[in-house]
């Protein structure tokens, strides 16, 4: 009946050790796969975030190169008023160049 005892003891501290080292394994695995699924996450967020910064880099260039465009266009416009105003006065002074030679 002792011997039974122990017996058994020994099976059931074989099946505990079993047990243990079966849940550090597991343990390891989960451990492992949470690494691999962070490493993932990051490398994603990583991704998404560059995507992003490219999208908004490209946005804001095509808004500078609209400003720039429109500011182009009030440039010419002012340049061609400056000179219509410049020859009108040329025009001027060439007549009263010649009114005051008559």
């Amino acid at each position: 009946m002792v011997e039974e005892t122990i017996k058994t003891i020994k099976e059931t501290e074989m099946e505990a050790e079993k047990i243990i080292k079966e849940a550090a394994q597991e343990s390891a695995e989960i451990l492992e796969k949470a690494a691999a699924s962070a490493g993932e996450l990051r490398q994603q967020a990583e991704t998404d975030a560059k995507a992003k910064a490219d999208a908004d880099m490209k946005a804001a260039k095509e808004i500078g190169e609209k400003t720039i465009s429109d500011a182009m266009v009030k440039v010419d416009a002012e340049i061609a008023s400056l000179k219509e105003t410049a020859k009108a006065k040329e025009d001027e002074a060439i007549a009263s160049v010649i009114a005051e030679l008559i």
